[in-house]
């Protein structure tokens, strides 16, 4: 089978791997081929992990999540493929140095990707205690709300029951407020009344007595009617009167009855009132546990947290998983830290090294050589500098030459002509 295609020629250039240099130490292949599986399960993971933190974030099938998973997968993928491929050729003591930055990034995001994976595993205790916590959070709730407007009486003035207060359509407290009024006034009539009788009463038993004939303080001690007798009649009959204690007797029979039936109004209106609470109150508990919502993953989060809290072996469970995920993500760059030096590092920094000092000859070439070619233009400038130069400075003497032979022969035409004249 040919090295050179296939899934594991792919999975090792996740890895970053030259097979031109691999070709020299194929014992290396198998090595670089599980590498490059580490870095696509480890993206795998990722892709996994933010499809589990979406579904739980938006309400929508995960099938049209799968897009934003791949995509994180290849991020994952291409971030830990880079962290491998800029390691290749390292050797000696810098290696350290080089893998500690890479390997604290492999941490970051191996926490980043392990929590949505550790919610997940311990998904169904989680999502137990978010419910039983929002259910404990509504009959909390509930419960302050009822003992703030308690049933049959008014709502508590309390700081606590300040923002507990509920507002219903026909209170029973103006019911409550006139039948107290009444049963006051019926009171101080009936107290009035009752003075009023035992007063008449004494008068009465006064004159029952004087015309019986009874012995006693105030009493003539003759029985009839005699004139002591009437008198006393008339003036029991006459405080009777005067007080008008049949009418009063008839006011609180009235005022009774009154009573009676604004108790019996209290009474209805107390129970409508009741169950208006009752209405608004379920009205509150409902509203408050759509204001819930689905189960989000800071809701998860922190259920997790409340379970660690009350258990030592939910807590040592978390973290093992917790870690063991983390160390998954981050087991790229370990493999590649606990290989050590392989053979093919050995190549790879070779080939870098002869590739430096074979850039560094060419770029010492492509001076000589740009420096040759300036030389020459250079000196064939200054050729042709010179060359310019001898041809004015030629020119020059030619014309004086010509000037000073045109000067001769004037001067020998000028003294032909003087000898002539002569």
């Amino acid at each position: 089978m040919d090295p050179h295609r296939g899934l594991g020629r792919r999975l090792r250039a996740l890895a970053g791997i030259r097979e031109e240099i691999l070709d020299w130490v194929p014992e290396e292949r198998p090595r670089y081929t599980r590498l490059g599986a580490i870095i696509f399960n480890t993206g795998l993971l990722a892709g996994v992990s933010l499809l589990v933190a979406l579904a739980g974030m938006v309400a929508v099938p995960w099938i049209l999540l799968l897009p934003a998973a791949a995509l994180w997968a290849y991020v994952i993928i291409s971030f830990d493929g880079w962290l491998i491929a800029s390691t290749h050729g390292m050797l000696g003591a810098g290696k350290a140095r080089v893998f500690l930055p890479r390997l604290v990034i492999s941490l970051l995001m191996g926490a980043v990707i392990a929590e949505p994976l550790l919610l997940w595993i311990f998904q169904p205790a989680i999502h137990k205690e978010v419910l039983d916590g929002r259910q404990h959070e509504l009959s909390s709730y509930e419960s302050q709300y009822r003992n703030c407007n308690p049933a049959g009486a008014p709502a508590l003035q309390t700081p606590g029951c300040a923002e507990f207060q509920l507002t219903i359509a026909n209170s029973p407290d103006a019911a409550q407020q006139e039948l107290e009024k009444a049963v006051k006034n019926r009171d101080a009539a009936k107290a009035e009344y009752d003075t009023l009788y035992a007063k008449w009463d004494g008068l009465e038993k006064l004159a029952r007595g004087e015309c019986s004939g009874s012995a006693g303080e105030g009493l003539t001690g003759v029985a009839g009617d005699g004139p002591e007798c009437d008198r006393n009649r008339d003036v029991a009959d006459r405080f009777r009167t005067d007080n008008q204690l049949e009418k009063r007797q008839a006011d609180l029979t009235a005022a009774n009855a009154n009573i009676d039936g604004l108790t019996a109004k209290l009474g209805s209106a107390q129970q409508t009132a009741g169950q208006q609470i009752s209405a608004a109150i379920k009205a509150k508990v409902d509203s408050m546990r759509e204001h819930q919502g689905v189960i989000g993953i800071l809701d998860e989060d922190e259920a997790l947290g409340r379970l660690s809290d009350r258990s030592t072996m939910v807590f040592a469970a978390e973290w093992l998983v917790r870690l063991l995920l983390i160390a998954i993500d981050c087991m790229p760059v370990l493999t590649k830290l606990m290989s050590g030096s392989t053979a093919y590092d050995v190549l790879v920094s070779r080939q870098v090294e002869v590739a430096r000092r074979l850039h560094d000859k060419h770029v010492t070439l492509r001076e000589r050589q740009d420096t040759a070619d300036n030389d020459v233009w250079l000196q064939r400038t200054e050729y042709n500098l010179r060359t310019r130069i001898d041809s004015i400075e030629e020119a020059d003497r030619s014309a004086r030459a010509r000037r000073e032979s045109d000067l001769d022969a004037e001067i020998d035409r000028l003294a032909a002509k003087l000898r002539n004249q002569q």
